[in-house]
């Protein structure tokens, strides 16, 4: 029996969320405890209201030296206060004694001075995200669901500290005012700081025994602090997540490829973009993953490039086949999707970072950025070019027409070494882009993406079309060294 998992993440989707960071001095309390006789002589005083000096040490049946440091001990907690040799429960006494139990709960008042960051969809407290200038740019931010009460964040802290105080204290180090007795007691001033932002990534996640489809999965955010606290949040994150859908092409894209690779697809079982089951079934069981006739050596793929299964597939398995009938160097080509959250998470930054750096010593990656205008370039430029210190996260870009190819298909090609392809075709139920497709190193079907991205390049507008280069290289040269790893121009060929 093939070995199939609970739940596959085919993407990620990552937001950068607003936040508002204050200064805040409070009034801690922390229950203490008191010696067992201590606690026993002030209850006996509750109970005996204006017993004795006397009377109160001969019960406890104590050396006259014993006796007086009980008595000494009594008074100095400040809960007993004698009165014309009687005893009496103080106001801070009466105040400590529970009237249910008549267990004694004691507290000290320290002030402690801090920094807290609040998320502005939710006003919930945050760890505040370190994004270098290449992930600011890059990730998605969150539409705020209420921007009058993200205006007024500075108002509502106060509240918002004493509401979250305990989810803000558990994750603080542990100190003797912050342990899980600690309570918040007032606060004497707060004050704002700065603007900062959290990071929140959700998994999307499918069941093959659920029905209900791929979906966010919030259950690792809804069970952060208080029930419900994050509901404005997770409200905000699903209203920006239904615009995310697969683009309407993807028949395109399977017909394209069942003529390209001569059926991998459809002899895996898959006899539509939207009829593939089969196939997204062997594709999460280690034991079927592995394709055979044809399209061997190579694995069926099911999620997008920031899930641990592609990088899986485009690290560790293009490393462990060598990938290799190739004797020149040659770059990655990269042809993404149009798909509004392609490339906008951390995952995929780290994903696209590694696989330049693992061909660096090869000829590095060519992002073949889908483009119709100069707007486009510029977007492709913001998101994936030099970021102030930050290099380019692809080696080398080239301006492709937009609509060449079907706006449903991935393509990630290594001429004479191995090709992944996907079809970003939509979930049954939500139109999520559901990638499922497969990489393989069969030289015969790696030379046919060869031949159809040469196509495509083929018709860029030249060196007009390199939006950037290697540092050491200039336009013409890279030109060059992309139609050479293509075979473009090469004895009339493509």
């Amino acid at each position: 029996m093939p070995t199939v998992p609970k739940h596959v993440d085919i993407d990620v989707a990552t937001f950068a969320v607003r936040c508002q960071k204050f200064r805040i001095a409070a009034l801690v309390m922390k229950r203490t405890s008191i010696p067992l006789a201590t606690e026993y002589a002030t209850r006996l005083v509750h109970l005996v209201p204006g017993i004795r000096l006397d009377d109160m040490l001969a019960f406890f049946d104590f050396d006259p030296p014993e006796s007086k440091i009980l008595l000494q001990d009594v008074l100095s907690t400040g809960l007993v206060e004698e009165r014309n040799g009687q005893l009496f429960l103080s106001q801070r006494g009466w105040k400590a004694l529970s009237p249910v139990s008549d267990k004694l709960d004691l507290f000290e008042m320290e002030e402690i001075k801090t920094t807290v960051a609040f998320e502005l969809a939710a006003l919930t407290p945050v760890e505040e995200s370190s994004l270098n200038t290449r992930e600011a740019r890059l990730i998605e931010e969150l539409k705020l669901p209420d921007r009058e009460k993200a205006a007024a964040a500075a108002a509502a802290a106060s509240e918002a500290f004493d509401l979250h105080f305990q989810e803000w204290r558990g994750g603080q180090s542990r100190s003797r005012w912050l342990d899980e007795d600690a309570r918040l007691n007032s606060i004497e001033d707060i004050q704002p700081v700065a603007a900062t932002t959290a990071v929140f990534q959700i998994p999307i996640r499918w069941r093959p025994a659920d029905e209900a489809g791929a979906s966010p999965d919030f259950s690792e955010l809804s069970s952060r602090g208080r029930p419900g606290s994050r509901n404005p949040l997770i409200s905000a994150i699903s209203e920006q997540m239904k615009s995310v859908v697969a683009p309407e092409d993807h028949q395109v894209a399977f017909d394209l490829l069942d003529r390209i690779d001569g059926g991998i697809l459809r002899r895996g079982g898959v006899r539509s973009s939207l009829e593939r089951q089969q196939w997204i079934g062997a594709a999460v069981s280690a034991d079927e993953q592995a394709l055979t006739g044809g399209g061997a050596p190579g694995l069926r793929l099911v999620g997008s490039v920031a899930s641990d299964n592609l990088r899986s597939a485009l690290l560790d398995w293009t490393r462990a086949t060598g990938g290799t009938s190739s004797t020149t160097r040659t770059p990655v080509f990269w042809l993404p999707p149009a798909v509004s959250t392609w490339g906008r998470s951390i995952p995929f930054v780290n994903l696209a970072r590694d696989l330049s750096s693992a061909h660096q010593m090869d000829d590095g990656t060519v992002l073949l950025a889908r483009s119709n205008a100069s707007e486009d370039n510029r977007r492709w430029i913001k998101h994936y070019g030099q970021a102030g210190r930050q290099p380019p996260l692809f080696d080398r870009c080239l301006a492709v027409p937009s609509r060449e190819l079907p706006l449903s298909l991935e393509i990630l090609l290594k001429p004479g070494s191995w090709v992944a392809v996907l079809i970003h075709s939509p979930d049954i139920v939500s139109s999520y882009p559901f990638p499922f497709g497969y990489i393989t190193a069969n030289p015969k079907v790696v030379d046919s993406y060869r031949h159809l991205i040469a196509e495509s390049a083929a018709k860029a507008d030249g060196t007009a079309a390199v939006l950037w280069t290697r540092p050491d290289e200039d336009v013409h040269r890279a030109l060059t060294s992309i139609d050479v790893a293509l075979g473009i121009g090469v004895n009339g060929s493509d």
